[in-house]
């Protein structure tokens, strides 16, 4: 049965220090990216939520659909308000490292992973995307919006993604309270927007451990053209450019739109 997010918990239950406090809930919205894209910089406070239990035109990574059934998953975005846009897929990694964490700790074992650019993997199954865009007022920058779609409570997947799409109640056997679990993600993400703004390098290091092919040699597209040779994964740098090694010893970086990681 389908069930409404339940706000008095999630409040009862966050404990961030500012993130996640700005709660804008709809029962139905049309993407929740949108809806703090288009509001007005005066209405924007860091770290806004908006949360919706029924997304009905969500995206994600080069424009495909999010398919999420109404009610058992957490579709939202949050907005920050950083000094600039520099190095934003950084942040973006490091929410997903955030929820990879916060998976693993969960099911008490390693099986949850990021897989380059945006997606988070559990047991090699596709379970959350992130979509990350940027609001600028003229030319000047305005503020990052981070869409996130996490499969929590659904069972049963479209044909199209049975055999590659999972939940979390479906890797565990148990529902989910997706109150309870969105605000221990989101005092996750606030530490490490953190550790982001003051340019941690072990956050780094962090991402890069848990990209999916980290250190092994895999194939790569560019620009959608597979490349003929393998390269070695060596992660992210601190533009969140991702960096390879090729069979020259020669390191080579791509834009995150521009590289596909050929892994399986």
């Amino acid at each position: 049965m389908n069930t409404q997010f339940d706000k008095t918990l999630y409040r009862q239950h966050l404990h961030t220090q500012w993130l996640g406090h700005g709660l804008c809930y709809f029962e139905e919205l049309k993407s929740t990216n949108t809806y703090l894209k288009k509001r007005p910089a005066e209405d924007i406070e860091q770290g806004m939520l908006c949360l919706t239990d029924h997304q009905t035109q969500g995206r994600g990574q080069y424009e495909r659909k999010w398919e999420s059934e109404q009610g058992k998953n957490l579709t939202f975005s949050l907005a920050f308000v950083p000094s600039s846009a520099e190095r934003f897929h950084v942040l973006t990694l490091a929410s997903a490292l955030a929820l990879v964490e916060h998976l693993n700790d969960l099911l008490d074992a390693p099986c949850a992973c990021i897989k380059w650019p945006n997606d988070v993997l559990l047991n090699d199954k596709k379970m959350a995307g992130f979509l990350t865009e940027t609001v600028f007022s003229g030319n000047t920058f305005d503020r990052l919006v981070i869409g996130i779609g996490i499969n929590v409570n659904q069972e049963q997947f479209s044909e199209e993604l049975a055999d590659t799409a999972t939940s979390i109640r479906l890797e565990t056997g148990n529902e989910i309270d997706r109150e309870i679990f969105l605000t221990d993600l989101l005092s996750r993400i606030e530490y490490k927007y953190n550790l982001w703004q003051r340019k941690k390098s072990g956050l780094l290091k962090s991402i890069n451990r848990n990209i999916k092919g980290y250190g092994q040699w895999i194939g790569v597209k560019v620009n959608g053209q597979l490349r003929d040779k393998a390269y070695k994964l060596l992660g992210i740098n601190e533009q969140g450019q991702l960096l390879v090694l090729n069979q020259d010893a020669g390191i080579e970086t791509f834009s995150y739109e521009q590289i596909q990681l050929v892994t399986d």
